[in-house]
């Protein structure tokens, strides 16, 4: 079995710092120091041999001879691998490829690869640990070690990306939004896109604010608290682009935006284009976040609880899989009135030249559980989402939630 020199190592690269998140769960759940040595160990050694493989890989795109110490004694092993007695250089007799150590110094003298002293020093540092580890089983700091590797991986991404490019970005798999929107944009720059690149670092904001961890792109997650749910919706809002919705009832908007959520978990949204609210007593939220460079909305599907009807007379429209109780909302003082008299009034006046009711917009208020809408960021695709919501296999988040992540396993 062979493997490429790129994929051995992206392969360790990814296995260490799989191994560095099993020593921080390890760390949380007051593991012993054995265990934790261990996991700290493999990822340590899994690292470094990731970086001296993609060190050499990156030596190699630039001149294979870049990889050899004594050039004069590649002669023989040119001649055999022509002549297909061997099918890499080093496999001859006498070859040996450099040491780490020269290969950074190629990397900065010959091959003009930008690393600074403090990302040098720090890939010495690492080798050094490796070594340690190798010749007598000792890790010295394991607070130190764990906190260099952790912030390792930025260096890395940052120096591999632009130089190893879209190979790079996609031996790395599904990884935590943060880190797939800085290797997409190590690889390629700055998204194009201006309204995805606000709605990617917006999220991201989000998801760090409430702790919500491993989060990938593409990826999904869910919140059954109202709370966090209101704010993750905010942030993702932002001030200036909004939200396009398409609700249950068939109802659909460019310019909606989230009002507010009051104490009793009732979510109030507005749309600008047909100039009404909506309310519904929130219960999850399940977002489905897309790979990061294309134009593609993240997804928000909102889900809610079951409510009574508001006041002694409601004016209410049962859908095939919703029921919704329908009142106005007066403009000037922000009352409600519920009543079907009321609201059958204001129906009245729509054609009227001489109005009843002071001016007022309608407020339509989701009494049963289940999907209400979907939210897309305004300006991005949004695709089929309509048909997620409208599916009954999905009447519960959990279940749209389950099916999202079997989606990304089979990706």
């Amino acid at each position: 079995m062979k493997i490429s020199l790129i994929d051995n190592g992206l392969d360790s690269l990814k296995k260490g710092y799989n191994h560095l998140a099993k020593y921080e769960r390890l760390v949380v759940d007051d593991a012993s120091d054995s265990e934790r040595f261990s996991a700290l160990k493999d990822s340590t050694l899994s690292i470094q041999h990731g970086v001296e493989i993609l060190c050499k890989y990156s030596l190699r795109q630039h001149n294979e001879l870049l990889l050899f110490g004594e050039i004069a004694k590649l002669k023989a092993a040119f001649k055999n691998r022509r002549n297909g007695l061997i099918k890499e250089l080093y496999e001859e007799d006498g070859v040996h490829t450099i040491s780490f150590k020269e290969s950074i110094e190629r990397m900065i003298d010959i091959c003009d690869f930008s690393i600074g002293e403090k990302f040098k020093k720090k890939l010495l540092k690492v080798e050094a640990w490796r070594n340690s580890i190798t010749h007598s089983a000792v890790l010295l700091n394991e607070i130190e070690v764990s906190k260099v590797l952790g912030s390792f991986l930025v260096d890395l991404d940052n120096f591999f990306g632009p130089i190893i490019g879209e190979p790079y970005l996609q031996g790395q798999g599904r990884t935590e939004l943060d880190r797939a929107y800085r290797l997409t944009k190590a690889v390629h720059g700055e998204l194009e896109n201006k309204i995805k690149a606000q709605a990617v670092e917006r999220l991201i904001s989000a998801l760090q604010a409430h702790n919500l961890r491993g989060v990938t792109s593409p990826g999904v997650f869910l919140i059954d608290n109202q709370n966090v749910a209101f704010s993750v919706l905010q942030e993702i809002q932002g001030s200036d682009n909004g939200y396009g919705c398409d609700f249950v009832n068939g109802h659909c908007s460019g310019k909606a935006s989230l009002k507010s959520l009051d104490h009793n978990g009732v979510l109030t949204i507005f749309t600008e284009d047909n100039d009404n609210y909506y309310r519904l007593k929130l219960g999850s939220i399940v977002v489905y976040i897309p790979e990061v460079n294309n134009s593609q909305s993240p997804l928000i599907f909102l889900y809610a609880a079951e409510v009574a009807p508001i006041g002694i007379s409601p004016f209410i429209r049962n859908g095939d899989k919703h029921k919704v109780q329908h009142g106005i909302i007066f403009d000037d003082s922000g009352l409600q009135d519920w009543s079907s008299e009321t609201y059958q009034q204001s129906y009245v006046d729509y054609d009227s030249d001489s109005p009843v009711l002071p001016a007022h917009k309608e407020i339509l208020f989701f009494l049963s559980d289940g999907p209400v809408c979907f939210l897309n960021v305004s300006q991005l695709d949004y695709g089929s989402a309509q048909r997620l919501m409208d599916n009954e296999a999905f009447t519960e988040a959990n279940n749209l939630y389950q099916d999202f992540q079997r989606y990304l396993q089979e990706k």
